[in-house]
């Protein structure tokens, strides 16, 4: 089943599921993120557009690496764990401050309930709005291009 659970997971990240990211502080504070920009990479790596700004990012920076992310998919919910990293401390794409985080995945559970059909998390661009959605594109193919690129090194050692 956990081979199949991956299959079914890398195939809700192709087409733009929502997922909460969920993160911890060095104290034990745990911290949750929404996020819409998401993309699986094979069945063991996931990239991530998130905030730079963000408590989330903060935590992975700073080497609180253990994460686990809610993918929120139509008939689809997936709990995954795994290990975060900063692959880049800037999307070239987005227009504020946003890191490619990558998840190496470590472990995906069924969080379905038998005879609930779930809808996953919807939006639409507000009216003028619509040109947001070339820069979403642009976001995802960036993140999908992020698998074939060398992660950035460290901070501490540019």
């Amino acid at each position: 089943m956990p081979d199949a659970l991956r299959a079914l997971l890398h195939t809700a990240l192709q087409r733009g599921s929502s997922v909460v990211l969920a993160t911890v502080s060095k104290d034990g504070t745990p911290s949750t993120a929404f996020c819409s920009w998401v993309i699986s990479l094979g069945n063991d790596r996931i990239a991530v557009a998130l905030d730079s700004r963000s408590t989330g990012h903060r935590n992975i920076a700073a080497g609180n690496t253990a994460v686990a992310l809610e993918v929120l998919a139509d008939g689809l919910i997936l709990s995954v764990r795994g290990s975060a990293a900063i692959a880049k401390e800037q999307l070239r794409s987005v227009p504020f401050p946003c890191a490619l985080v990558s998840v190496t995945v470590a472990e995906v559970r069924d969080h379905r309930v038998a005879g609930v059909n779930f809808q996953a998390p919807r939006y639409f661009w507000a009216d003028g709005k619509e040109h947001r959605g070339e820069v979403e594109r642009a976001i995802f193919e960036e993140l999908r291009a992020s698998g074939d690129e060398p992660p950035e090194p460290p901070a501490a050692s540019r």
